[in-house]
């Protein structure tokens, strides 16, 4: 009888441990809203990259450290002058089904982004860099099939650069330079927002997409690194209101939450849970450049000048890890010339708040104290956090210039959409934006406002003169000097208002082990495993 038992309660501790192993390794993921477009060539979301992070690789990838390693990549050689690269890609590659990915999916690709009928927003990222990019995306005096960038032969891909560029292999992680399949982008316009049409090559597949609700990830067999990925699905669940994302943390139902408020930040502060990590990132608010009275710089010199930063930062956000800014480039990027130190630290403010000065300002524009100022609006999405800070803006406005705001929320999809949007059809006066850098470099600033003109209606021709410049091969001497010549044209402009720099908090389940985020703050979950 002893045997007989000892017998059973072996073959049930086998059954168990079988039942264990084959257990599925499942994240649940928040983030605040869904994600607004799942195209990685034409992609320029934060919220989309989230995703997409996870989806697709370009020729390198992200490491755990943050560092840039090859992923489709098996190696790269740089011509004597800096500008011709030539990447080796890994043999045997795969996209999600099972068919072949080579040099001239990246060809394919990289191209598409540049072609100005596509229309790519994230276009900026390849002609800042890319010999005659700018000609064929904006100038339209170049033609697609004549751009440097070409497929050797199946895994050799040749790319010539418009001047040397040290941080470009970084790019080649961001979500701009991925590869998509011609065949299915082609066959269907709107392949990238069904299941059973998305293909992709990144350590994860799409399996669902509920709108509005949630979007299923399972592993992908073909990924060239599968036997590393120790994570069967990932469940991305939108869900924007921060109280209900603590209480779903707390509760076990969400395993990594990205919309952290006070009161999260306060509950889990000490706590292996609450992980904080930089992003070289902002929140910053675009003036409508062709609306009066927001056409004088003068008058977005003074509404710049007359926030206080720090009361948005201290009293606002109660985020210690959140830091005014007053610059447009943001903290997280080393200097030129001393690769050590951050630019910010290295070249301090280019603007103080400065209230005495905004008024004189407001004076010298026609508008002393405020009077015949027209009442405006401040428009931003649906958040707490955005409502808070918007009021704030508007409450100093009011407190120091003597001008009325009103702090109006905009339901996203009417916010973010194309052409008829608010933003992109002009329908505000002051909008809100952030944006997340691609690369960590005082450059990629710059590119933002170039590339979003159409956003602020600003365009200056000594500012579009200097960005062209940074597209030319100059010393780094001269680099240094024309980024801070045109942050102080920005800062004298004003077409935009930095107020602080993104931080990246994230609450994780201690059952998760190995989550991180890139230095643009989006998810990387390949590396990561479940505690036994």
């Amino acid at each position: 009888m002893k045997k007989l038992l000892s017998l059973l309660l072996t073959t049930i501790l086998m059954m168990s441990m079988s039942a264990f192993a084959l257990a599925e390794a499942k994240i649940t993921f928040q983030m605040g809203t869904e994600p607004e477009c799942m195209d990685p060539t034409i992609n320029d979301y934060s919220t989309g990259s989230y995703a997409l992070q996870n989806l697709f690789r370009g020729l390198y990838k992200f490491a755990p450290d943050g560092s840039v390693v090859p992923a489709m990549a098996e190696s790269y050689e740089v011509s004597e002058d800096g500008r011709t690269y030539t990447f080796k890609l890994k043999e045997g590659l795969k996209w999600s089904d099972g068919t072949p990915l080579t040099a001239k999916d990246f060809e394919y690709s990289w191209k598409r982004v540049l072609d100005p009928e596509v229309g790519s927003e994230t276009a900026y990222s390849l002609y800042g860099v890319i010999e005659n990019g700018y000609e064929c995306f904006v100038d339209k005096t170049v033609a697609v099939e004549d751009l440097p960038i070409k497929a050797l032969d199946d895994t050799t891909l040749e790319v010539r650069l418009a001047a040397p560029a040290s941080y470009f292999i970084t790019l080649m992680a961001s979500t701009s330079f991925m590869p998509v399949k011609k065949e299915v982008v082609q066959a269907d316009p709107d392949w990238a927002y069904k299941p059973e049409s998305y293909v992709c090559n990144g350590p994860f597949m799409i399996k669902e997409m509920r709108k509005d609700e949630s979007y299923t990830l399972v592993k992908n067999p073909n990924y060239y690194n599968a036997d590393e990925v120790q994570i069967d699905t990932i469940q991305y669940v939108f869900l924007n209101a921060p109280e209900t994302v603590k209480m779903a943390f707390d509760n076990g139902e969400v395993d990594v939450a990205t919309s952290v408020n006070t009161d999260a930040m306060q509950a889990y502060e000490g706590t292996d849970k609450l992980m904080a990590s930089n992003r070289i990132g902002y929140r910053y608010y675009e003036f409508n450049c062709s609306k009066k009275p927001f056409d004088d710089p003068r008058v977005r010199r003074a509404l710049t000048l007359a926030i206080n930063r720090q009361i948005i930062v201290e009293g606002v956000m109660q985020d210690p890890s959140v830091v005014p800014l007053r610059g447009w480039v943001p903290y997280g990027i080393k200097d030129v010339l001393q690769e050590q130190q951050d630019w910010r630290d290295v070249n301090g403010d280019v603007f103080q708040e400065n209230v005495e000065e905004a008024q004189a300002l407001m004076a010298e524009a026609g508008y002393p104290n405020g009077e015949g100022f027209p009442e405006f609006t401040i428009k931003y999405t649906p958040s707490d956090e955005l409502k808070l800070v918007a009021n704030a803006m508007a409450q100093m406005w009011k407190q120091y210039l003597g001008i009325n705001c009103v702090a109006t929320a905009v339901e996203d999809g009417v916010y973010w959409a194309d052409e008829t949007g608010t933003r992109a059809s002009g329908d505000f006066d002051i909008a809100y934006m952030g944006y997340t850098l691609d690369y960590p470099e005082p450059s990629a600033a710059f590119n933002i406002l170039e590339s979003g003109k159409e956003k602020t209606r600003w365009v200056n021709d000594e500012y579009s003169k200097m960005v062209a410049k940074m597209r030319e091969s100059i010393s780094a001497e001269e680099r240094e000097q024309l980024y801070l010549d045109a942050e102080a044209l920005v800062a004298q402009e004003c077409p935009v208002i930095p107020i602080y720099n993104y931080s990246a908090n994230t609450l994780v389940s201690d059952r998760v082990k190995g989550f991180t985020r890139n230095s643009s703050g989006h998810p990387n979950f390949e590396y990561c495993s479940i505690a036994e």
